[in-house]
């Protein structure tokens, strides 16, 4: 099961937020589930939940999103949080106050691809929105450009670790969908993420892309599209980077239908 939720954040007052934080939050967590399921999340390579920290502009306050590819995670994750309103932020000498957790979307990974699969078009395009800086790693080096084939096999990697049932094995797949995806349009900035006294230079920003290829590709970029807000995109999703929001285009029109999209 996939589920995406938040939590609204109240910091001290003249507390900076920044998406850097995410790192700190994610040590909170850790401590508060239980220590079996820590240590089993702190040496899988690729793990099966995002979270960020985001500030949302239409509330006035810090927000807490997760999305999470694993059931048990999702049941540690909620109970932990649940317990009481306080997070303690030892690293910054502060507790942040926690509101009610508040479930956006909850769906199987069959029901997601079946959304797309048996669906009457296939989608034509899809807007990214990178939430937090974002981030890739090839050939044991740092890597800031949005490539499509580097956003298509960071998806299909997550998707085929963590669904049992639907998988996407096909040979060469993320480089024959990347060939499928033609940027349209973007506005994008670099901008650092700090983890552990380093820094990690990303991008942040929008990035249309526009589908091509057939209609099973088209399907299938859709689906991996969908995906994204759960499992976000690129390196160090646990910890506060590649938050995504997306929406898929079913024309070539202004006409889109909404995928996933935060207020922040």
């Amino acid at each position: 099961m996939l589920r995406r939720f938040g939590i609204p954040l109240a910091f001290p007052k003249g507390e900076r937020v920044a998406a850097s934080m995410g790192s700190v939050l994610h040590g909170a967590l850790m401590e508060r589930i239980p220590c079996s399921m820590a240590e089993h999340l702190h040496v899988q390579g690729m793990r099966p939940y995002s979270q960020s920290l985001l500030f949302s502009k239409e509330r006035g306050q810090a927000y807490w999103r997760f999305g999470v590819l694993d059931d048990c995670v999702a049941e540690a994750f909620c109970s932990a949080l649940s317990r009481d309103a306080e997070l303690n932020l030892w690293q910054k000498g502060y507790s942040v106050r926690m509101g009610a957790i508040e479930m956006q979307e909850e769906i199987s990974f069959e029901d997601l691809a079946d959304s797309f699969m048996e669906a009457k078009e296939a989608p034509r395009g899809v807007t990214l929105s990178f939430l937090t800086p974002t981030s890739f790693k090839r050939k044991g080096a740092y890597c800031m450009m949005p490539e499509a084939q580097l956003i298509v096999q960071s998806l299909v990697m997550r998707w085929n670790l963590f669904s049992r049932t639907i998988r996407l094995e096909e040979k060469n797949m993320a480089e024959r969908l990347a060939g499928c995806c033609k940027v349209s349009r973007y506005a994008l900035h670099s901008e650092n993420f700090s983890l552990e006294g380093r820094r990690i230079t990303g991008f942040r920003g929008m990035l249309s892309c526009r589908f091509g290829g057939t209609e099973l590709a088209r399907c299938v970029l859709g689906l991996l599209s969908a995906f994204a807000p759960f499992a976000g995109i690129g390196i160090k999703t646990a910890l506060g980077m590649g938050a995504v929001a997306a929406r898929a285009w079913e024309t070539r029109a202004k006409n889109e239908r909404i995928v996933e999209e935060t207020d922040s």
